[in-house]
């Protein structure tokens, strides 16, 4: 098929390794994780063969010294950065071959078989040619599975698109940029050799590469790229991603039953009733509760029945996720008010009007009128093992501390929320993983369906422990646009990548730029106020970021007085400094005032005052200051 992408061995490559060939197997309309079994079964007989060819690691050696030779001429220390096939020896011997999945398993099954080195590149990943090179210094590299990048050395032969490098010290480290998902759809197979006798065996890998691949349903082809023919069309270029490819590749990092039946789903057309849980516990929606209901809005888009479930009921219960000891109980009263600006707040995400609206609705209608016989039924579906395999209640035993009988009962009471709702699909964060499977377990028993269950990360608080408004890190989605980008930049810079990717919405290709922009060294004030105008941008408009951040730069960054601020009106003219502090709301007490004016935080008419025991005159208009932030216009009344 012609067309695509290029797949190439550079001439700067060919230079230091004249005799070395890649047989690169291209595989389209692969299904990942079909032949889990027999593929397992391949790879226990690859390690039990390696493990009768080689029985010391001696023998390893002497198998592999051809490519650590290989490497040498590359300048690669094979000692600190060995052949991916010598690796994987090693491990053989030890019985410790990685399982990771069908297609990676193949893959390292027939590299065990024919002892040459074989990747595994998704090719919808790639980025323009694919190719090994050496680097010229100005690439980044993305550790398998993390996010964050690495500048890699000039000179450094690699496996490389136009964007980054993918795999490391030629066949080292691959990369997570390229990695096989159970996404991947076309995967480019490429197998490396050094000389003739290698390349023979490449040959007979790529072979039954092929034949393996077909049996499961996929199409191959099989090319060969050597210093006679550097350079090859694969006939095949990257899917353009869809709306669907986008929800499931971003935000999400778990799927129940698996990615493949999830997806099936959702294009088969299927209108599927999704809820997302929320326990009225706080009266902020801040934005890490957003990043679930922002993967909600696109189920919403795509136009499925998406439902805003407000637990008024098991808010008044206390899940007990994340905590050491039980949660205490809030009243009808408090869960009511704290719900009572959800619907606006939710309205800054999700659609309550118009085509497909949210649907908005209470736990409380289903479990207020349930009989004590109803929840010993339901709790029959569940078992105390089950229960107690909870990682928070296997912590507290351990550290003998109560769990309370109505705790075993909190998964069962949102797991009824699914029964409940009729719905298809849950999404939740990882904190609520074990609830959200409980549910799962009940509509298999009580509906005979399966429930999908979609799993979002949680992002931090601004100061990097768990969001919570008691310990003053979160941003709520309702802030004003100020308050929220001052909030933004308040953000630790070892969490601007992590924001970045659960709360941008910028697409892969920006985010790229984003991450190799950091790891060159640019001021991450940079990136901090760019985040900070996106943020504010998506939930109060372009405009209104764009007056946030000049209000930031005047009034944080060149310190002038702000146009607006609160005013304090005062019966007298004269004050202790410590006194005035407090009585303008300043300072919620005399030692904090008497800490901030030792810290050089208090300033009248933008002089500043050190002296705790100062007496000041004010007058209508004097503006007072407490700290970088904290103002104050006085009125003399």
């Amino acid at each position: 098929m012609p067309g695509g992408m290029q797949f190439r061995l550079d001439p700067s490559f060919l230079e230091r390794l004249p005799d070395a060939s890649v047989t690169l197997v291209v595989a389209e309309k692969v299904d990942p994780v079909r032949g889990g079994e027999a593929i397992a079964s391949l790879l226990d007989e690859a390690v039990h063969g390696a493990r009768s060819r080689y029985e010391t690691v001696e023998a390893i050696a002497l198998e592999v010294r051809g490519w650590n030779h290989a490497l040498d001429r590359l300048g690669v220390d094979h000692r600190l950065h060995p052949p991916s096939v010598a690796n994987l020896l090693h491990r053989a011997l030890r019985d410790e071959a990685p399982r990771i999945g069908p297609i990676v398993d193949l893959a390292n099954a027939l590299s065990l078989r024919f002892r040459v080195p074989i990747g595994a590149h998704d090719i919808d990943r790639l980025r323009g040619s694919f190719s090994v090179r050496l680097a010229d210094g100005d690439e980044y590299f993305t550790v398998l599975g993390e996010t964050s990048v690495e500048r890699v050395s000039p000179g450094e032969p690699v496996y490389a698109d136009d964007r980054e490098v993918r795999t490391r010290w030629w066949i080292g480290r691959q990369g997570d940029r390229g990695k096989v998902t159970a996404a991947s759809r076309s995967i480019a197979f490429p197998i490396d050799a050094i000389d003739a006798e290698s390349a023979a065996r490449a040959g007979e890998a790529a072979a039954a590469l092929a034949r393996i691949l077909e049996a499961h349903g996929a199409q191959t082809r099989t090319f060969r790229v050597d210093r006679d023919a550097p350079v090859v069309e694969m006939g095949v270029a990257p899917r353009a991603r869809d709306a669907i490819d986008r929800f499931l590749d971003s935000g999400l990092v778990e799927l129940y039953p698996s990615r493949a039946e999830v997806e099936r789903r959702l294009r088969s057309g299927e209108r599927l009733t999704v809820y997302q849980g929320v326990d009225p516990t706080s009266p902020v929606i801040h934005i890490g509760h957003a990043v679930g209901i922002r993967k909600l809005r696109e189920l919403q888009d795509l136009g499925h029945r998406v439902i805003l479930l407000i637990g008024d009921f098991t808010g008044r219960i206390g899940d007990p996720t994340g905590k050491d000891a039980a949660r205490v109980p809030l009243t009808h009263e408090q869960v009511l008010e704290n719900a009572r600006t959800y619907r606006e707040q939710a309205a800054q995400i999700l659609r309550f009007d118009g085509p497909n609206p949210v649907e908005m609705r209470f736990n409380g209608e289903w479990w207020d009128p349930m009989t004590a016989r109803d929840m010993i039924g339901l709790a029959a579906q569940f078992t105390v093992q089950q229960m107690i395999q909870r990682e928070m209640f296997q912590r507290r035993l351990a550290e003998h501390k109560p769990i309370g009988l109505h705790e075993f009962l909190y998964p069962l009471l949102q797991g009824y929320d699914s029964i409940a709702l009729e719905v298809d699909a849950e999404l939740g964060g990882t904190d609520q993983t074990f609830n959200m499977l409980a549910g799962r377990s009940l509509v298999r028993a009580i509906q005979d369906r399966d429930k999908i269950v979609f799993v979002t990360g949680l992002l931090p608080g601004t100061d990097g422990r768990k969001m919570s408004k008691s310990a003053g890190n979160v941003i709520g989605v309702a802030e004003e646009p100020s308050a929220m980008y001052g909030q933004v930049m308040s953000i630790a810079d070892a969490l601007l990548l992590t924001y970045y990717e659960m709360c941008s919405g910028l697409d892969d290709d920006t985010l790229d730029e984003v991450r190799h922009a950091m790891a060159n060294g640019v001021n991450p004030m940079v990136f901090k106020k760019r985040l900070a105008r996106t943020i504010v941008g998506s939930y109060h408009g372009a405009t209104a970021a764009e007056a946030a951040e000049q209000r930031f730069e005047r009034e944080v960054q060149r310190r002038e007085t702000p146009e607006e601020m609160p005013t304090a009106q005062l019966d007298r003219a004269e004050w202790a400094l410590t006194d005035l502090l407090v009585a303008t709301g300043l300072a919620p007490s005399k030692g904090e005032a008497r800490r901030l004016i030792e810290g050089g935080a208090v300033r009248l008419d933008d002089e500043p005052i050190r002296d705790r025991n100062h007496t000041v005159h004010v007058a209508t208009g004097t503006v007072l200051r407490a700290g970088r932030r904290a103002y104050c216009r006085i009125d003399l009344v």
